[in-house]
């Protein structure tokens, strides 16, 4: 007899025990591969729909200030654009905000607000007539559909959207306003915008419901007090067939570097005539450490000298009992301090001075009209009162002593109103009771002779300390200096003077160290929906198991039906059957058992993954964040549970 009739007569007669075994191979397939076959869905459905809401996005610029609109343009417009595997530009404002229904009253935080036009539709490939179409105009507003259902907003309701008003003075530092960090628009809804539409658009790799409203690009700028601004720009490439590999950060980090101008980083250069100097000065009132270091190497490279500043409010000047309110203090850099030091000493004084110079206390040095109103003298003790912000909110007043050192007239260096940056409510005040600034002030301290101070200094500083001890009390993670002074021979407006520093700052500026950001959005994303969590994985250890059963079930079915067999097994021996090869025999229908079982099972896995990623979507949609979940049916799903449950059995 033939082993292969031998083998099917077998598989027919012990079909009962032959079943069973099918059935436990079936269930431990079923579980194998339709756990991987969740695993493949979750990724995979996390992967489309990150790719839906970023849509032709590839990478990011993201500035922690506003730069030019026109930034996009002149970057869209380079031959090296195209060439480095890019597709156009499109600039944006991207905030957080917080939108109530008006009738209703029902409230959304947290929303992300985008400054849109035509330009954002037809940068994801739509047409220009439906571009313009789908886009805001006016007092109009698109909001998510996930928006739209929460607050239950239908088209013509009215909407108050509080969007936050980025500014350029850190919000932690004194001069920065606590109460004005807001805008609030009075908007029109237009409806909901279909996710097939954008509406969901997201530079954030969420998984959750997105929460968004799309406004009239002009319109934000102009509630932002942000003329021809963005602070977003999105950045697409090429993804023709002819296209290569997607374009590399580098690439676009350099086209940044090539079109930006100082004041896309919040930057300005101010001629000093007088001074024939350049200051070097930014619009949060704080030097960076790194525009700092640039603008020293700029310098350095055209044989400019470099000189630090730092200035800050004092609430009070004292010596004694006597004291002046509300009065710039100015720290310099040990050169510029010794040299003021030295212009300053009357030749009674240098005896006193020289005891001032090895006090414990730090040096100061005040103008003849402070030593007027204060009285005092060579050696004295002065104290300043200042303000601080605390991390967690709190304004703080502190104290520092220090040991006059020397006075000086009101001219020269001593006489210079530009070392103060322009702070807003205080420098452009006409008089000092119209101040307005973001902390509290007395306004019933200031005199006359304050006032007169004013109309005639200004902000002239009314006393200098050194740098390191100013950097030591008023210094923050925004920067240690709050202007850098550029000395050159000769410096006008129009001068060569400003522009080749200018050019030279430029080229020593990385636009990414001065604030502005280009993300790999697209790569980043994609890798985070992998997700940190493997559901292949978890299934696969819940149902440890049930798998172990029912392999252990199978082997003691497929046992079973051996031992029944034991007289056909001597029946074959004596007819000339070999062990070897009645072992091949019994393997081979454990062969044909395992694979009809796998063929069973990876229809139980398509079944089993179907109801599991059901599950997810509903009852367990908290585990992964969305309710978007599909089944997608990997070949290779069923291919390595299949495998490993015919390994396993055999």
């Amino acid at each position: 007899m033939r082993s292969v009739v031998l083998l099917k007569r077998s598989l027919i007669y012990y079909w009962r025990t032959n079943l069973a075994v099918i059935f436990g191979v079936a269930t431990a397939v079923s579980v194998l591969a339709g756990a991987l076959l969740v695993g493949d869905s979750v990724r995979a459905s996390l992967r489309d729909l990150f790719l839906q809401r970023v849509g032709h996005t590839e990478h990011v610029v993201a500035a922690e200030n506003f730069f030019r609109e026109q930034l996009a343009d002149e970057i869209q417009a380079d031959p090296d654009f195209a060439a480095s595997g890019f597709a156009a530009a499109c600039p944006m404002i991207a905030l957080e905000g917080t939108v109530t229904h008006e009738t209703s009253g029902r409230r959304g935080s947290s929303v992300q607000v985008y400054g849109v036009d035509e330009r954002f539709w037809r940068f994801h490939g739509g047409e220009k007539e439906a571009s313009a179409a789908q886009a805001p105009r006016g007092s109009e507003t698109l909001l998510s559909p996930g928006l739209a259902d929460e607050l239950k907003i239908e088209a013509g309701d009215v909407l108050l959207l509080r969007a936050e008003k980025p500014s350029a003075i850190p919000v932690e530092s004194l001069h920065g306003r606590k109460e004005d960090v807001g805008r609030t628009l009075r908007l029109t809804a237009r409806g909901a915008l279909p996710a097939s539409a954008f509406g969901e658009f997201s530079l954030r790799p969420q998984q959750s419901t997105v929460r968004a409203v799309f406004v009239p690009l002009a319109l934000l700028q102009k509630a932002l007090e942000q003329n021809a601004q963005s602070n977003t720009m999105l950045i697409s490439a090429d993804r023709s067939p002819a296209a290569e590999a997607p374009p590399a950060t580098g690439r676009l980090q350099e086209l940044l570097k090539k079109h930006f101008r100082l004041e896309d980083l919040g930057l300005k250069l101010r001629a000093l005539i007088d001074q024939k100097g350049i200051a070097v000065e930014s619009e949060s009132a704080l030097i960076s450490d790194a525009v700092a270091e640039a603008a020293g190497a700029a310098a350095e490279k055209l044989n400019m000298r470099r000189v630090p500043i730092l200035s800050y409010l004092a609430n009070s000047i004292r010596a004694g009992e006597r004291r002046i309110p509300y009065s710039i203090v100015t720290a310099l850099d040990e050169a510029s301090f010794e040299d003021l030091q030295a212009a300053s000493f009357v030749e009674a004084d240098k005896n006193l001075a020289r005891d001032a110079d090895s006090s414990s206390l730090s040096p100061i040095i005040l103008n003849r009209w402070a030593v007027g109103e204060l009285g005092a003298k060579i050696g004295d003790t002065v104290a300043l009162d200042y303000y601080l912000w605390a991390e967690d909110g709190r304004l703080l007043s502190r104290t520092q002593e220090f040991r006059l050192a020397g006075t000086v007239d009101i001219k020269g260096a001593a006489a210079d109103r530009d070392l103060v940056p322009e702070y807003p409510g205080l420098t452009e005040a006409a008089n000092l009771s119209d101040w307005d600034p973001p902390f509290p002030v007395d306004l019933s301290r200031i005199s006359a002779r304050d006032e007169k101070y004013w109309d005639e200094y200004r902000t002239t500083p009314k006393a200098f300390i050194t740098l390191a001890k100013g950097q030591e009390l008023w210094s923050s993670r925004f920067g240690k200096l709050t202007s850098l002074r550029i000395t050159a021979a000769e410096v006008s407006p129009q001068g060569d003077a400003l522009e080749t520093y200018g050019a030279a700052l430029r080229g020593a500026l990385d636009p990414e160290r001065g604030g502005m950001t280009v993300l790999p959005i697209r790569a980043e994303g994609l890798e985070a929906s992998r997700g940190a969590t493997d559901f292949g994985e978890y299934f696969l250890y819940f149902s440890f198991f049930l798998v172990v059963s029912a392999l252990l079930l199978t082997a003691l079915f497929f046992r079973l039906g051996i031992e029944q067999r034991l007289t056909e097994i001597g029946v074959l021996q004596s007819l000339g059957f070999s062990a070897a090869r009645l072992r091949l025999m019994f393997l081979s229908e454990a062969a044909v058992l395992t694979v009809a079982g796998s063929t069973l099972g990876m229809l139980g896995a398509y079944l089993y993954g179907r109801l599991m990623m059901l599950g997810l979507s509903t009852w367990w949609a908290g585990a992964v964040g969305t309710t978007t979940l599909s089944l997608h049916a990997a070949p290779s799903s069923f291919l390595f549970g299949a495998a490993g449950g015919i390994l396993a059995a055999l």
